[in-house]
């Protein structure tokens, strides 16, 4: 069972997620940012109890289709900016539709009416947040 998982933006929501399914005895395949494959289908109860536990560190259990792949979208473009590796002439555009396996368009016009900002706007925040943490942490300067 898959379960998408709003606000996971760092390797330390990861093992935090972690730790609150051990407390809830769910085994994972694996946790990503945003997403948590189980192995095994757990029962309603579990399953709420689960999701209020994570309300309560400031993650949120999403069921909504929508919602979850407005997830997907930032979770690929925050995992993007992560790695470090944006080309220059990046396509944000190809990116999405490429890993989503969706219309372009529809993607965009949902994130737009749901976050109040385009998908690129949404983008250029996520570069600028990774540059500012590379300055403050001296990995790289402005030269």
């Amino acid at each position: 069972m898959r379960l998408i998982i709003k606000n996971m933006v760092c390797p330390r929501c990861i093992t935090s997620v972690g730790e609150i399914l051990k407390q809830h005895n769910l085994d994972a395949k694996y946790i990503c940012l945003g997403e948590v494959e189980l192995t095994k289908e757990p029962g309603k109860v579990k399953l709420q109890k689960f999701a209020e536990d994570l309300k309560h560190t400031g993650f949120e259990l999403l069921d909504d289709q929508k919602m979850q792949l407005i997830e997907q979208v930032k979770n690929l473009l925050i995992q993007k900016v992560q790695s470090g590796n944006v080309d220059d002439h990046f396509s944000v555009s190809k990116y999405i539709s490429k890993n989503i396996y969706k219309e372009y368009s529809s993607i965009s016009k949902l994130f737009s009416e749901v976050e109040g900002i385009t998908i690129e706007q949404y983008f250029i925040l996520q570069k600028i947040e990774k540059t500012k943490e590379w300055l403050v942490y001296n990995e790289k300067s402005l030269s």
